[in-house]
């Protein structure tokens, strides 16, 4: 999937901060002597920013953090929009990570890490579509043009069943690392492709559908397609299919089930048919 592809499904994607809520019940912790909210997650800097002693502008400063570097939120303070932030831990060194002190959290962007350690199987039941069994692999990242994280890309490997035999076929599936556009949350879009569905007229033509992973709320809900035809929930229903997802695993599988589903028997038609198939 070239990016200019993926800059165009995505359409451009927020610089801003994750509002993780917390409660009032929130435990707290200790930070450099200082009481925060516990808070957990990988934030990308999005500018120079100087680190302070306390989560405040006139917080004695001990160092900067660069633009780009990847960093660990530990905790929140008490008042105002400030992150009590650690380095990454250097797993070559198997050196822990360094308490860094306190950073203005608007600047901050919360981010995943797509790589997946080892491949995801499983089946879909028989319901909107065949019964199907599926791999997802990671493959590699690939940048997003004028954004600082990347993209986390998979290719699913499909095994349908139905009138007595099974077909094999393969589709891209790619996630952004960072948010999703429009929101200050940790939400990310999930996009599984089919090149050339509708006997396509070149190797960019593509039915994309869109899920987004609220990580927030833990939830994977389908979002639109490029080809609305092809799909049975449109952009604008007021009610659109979901499910439970907090971690990354559950929800590549989440977003799978709900392509499964909302895919017309149109697409399926020209999936069933398609010449990479196993008859029994």
């Amino acid at each position: 999937m070239s990016n200019w592809r993926k800059m165009g499904v995505v359409c451009s994607l927020v610089a801003g901060v994750a509002a993780w809520p917390l409660s009032a019940q929130t435990p707290q912790a200790m930070f450099l002597g200082i009481p925060v909210k516990p808070v957990k997650g990988v934030y990308l800097v999005l500018k120079d920013v100087n680190v302070r002693a306390k989560p405040a502008t006139r917080g004695r400063r001990l160092g900067r953090v660069e633009k780009g570097t990847r960093v660990e939120a530990v905790g929140r303070g008490l008042k105002g929009p400030w992150l009590a932030i650690r380095s990454i831990p250097d797993s070559a060194t198997k050196t822990g990570g360094k308490d860094l002190g306190f950073v203005y959290e608007p600047i901050m962007m919360p981010i995943i890490d797509g790589t997946l350690n080892k491949d995801l199987t499983g089946r879909l039941p028989v319901g909107r579509g065949p019964g199907c069994g599926y791999v997802i692999s990671f493959e590699d990242k690939s940048e997003a043009l004028g954004m600082l994280f990347k993209f986390a890309d998979y290719s699913v490997q499909w095994t349908c069943t139905s009138g007595g035999r099974d077909v094999r076929f393969a589709t891209p599936m790619f996630i952004t690392e960072g948010p999703h556009v429009g929101t200050r949350n940790p939400i990310h879009q999930i996009t599984v492709d089919i090149p050339n569905l509708e006997n396509g007229h070149g190797p960019e033509d593509v039915f994309s559908t869109h899920m987004l992973w609220d990580r927030g709320k833990g939830r994977v809900r389908f979002d639109s397609a490029n080809i609305e035809k092809l799909v049975r929930i449109k952009t604008k229903a007021k009610t659109k299919p979901e499910a439970t997802a907090t971690e990354l695993p559950a929800a590549l599988r989440a977003a799978l089930q709900l392509a499964h589903d909302v895919w017309t028997g149109a697409v399926w038609r020209v999936l069933m048919a398609g010449e990479n198939e196993d008859r029994n």
